[in-house]
């Protein structure tokens, strides 16, 4: 963690390091973050630091007052800095999710997944493309889980509901891709041969 987040302001916490582990007081709780430098240390940090700043009655210590918002922000700065390739669709489900559901995440149950996923085929995408959002949430909520933020229960709910299955869902189906034909395959490959060619001679 930097030195810019040690002050003396009550509002702002302070790592300290417990051998190999950085951890936080916040009020007279000690609170284990992780192995120091670690992306789960650092994520759990500012969700804390979130959760101090905009609840200063300090009832998130219990995790039954985390709220969603604050797990999604949380996550979604880990996945930014661990996971980019599949940035833009987690923060599409996330928004989605935040449409709907403010209140502590351990109140979500299976009604409450079955819904959202009703929400994912009504914003019009795929079938395949809504059971990956509900797999972000999914992660999300086991990321959280792993990181005693969510209960497991909560997980355990989400990993119940069903796949959409083709043929069973109003989600369309996205058209199976042709194979390209091999004529174009063998234009294509004569192609790259002349511009290896081109830039070998260019070379010598």
């Amino acid at each position: 963690m930097s030195q810019k987040n040690v002050t003396k302001s009550p509002r702002i916490l302070q790592v300290h390091k417990d051998r190999d582990y950085d951890c936080v007081y916040v009020g007279r709780q000690k609170i284990m973050l992780g192995k120091s430098g670690s992306p789960e240390a650092e994520a759990k940090f500012r969700l804390l630091q979130i959760q101090v700043l905009t609840d200063p009655t300090l009832a998130f210590l219990n995790p039954q007052h985390i709220k969603v918002d604050h797990l999604c922000f949380a996550y979604l700065e880990y996945v930014e800095e661990n996971d980019t390739g599949h940035f833009s669709s987690i923060k599409t489900a996330v928004k989605i999710l935040l449409r709907y559901y403010t209140e502590p995440v351990d109140t979500l149950d299976t009604r409450h997944f079955l819904f959202l996923q009703e929400q994912f085929v009504k914003h019009g995408v795929s079938r395949k493309y809504c059971n990956a959002l509900m797999g972000y949430i999914r992660a999300m909520l086991k990321w959280g889980a792993i990181r005693k933020l969510v209960s497991a229960q909560v997980y355990g709910e989400a990993k119940l509901i069903p796949a959409l299955k083709e043929g069973k869902t109003r989600a369309y189906e996205n058209p199976e891709r042709e194979p390209v034909p091999d004529d174009v395959v063998r234009v294509l490959y004569r192609l790259c041969l002349q511009r290896c060619e081109r830039w070998c001679k260019s070379k010598e």
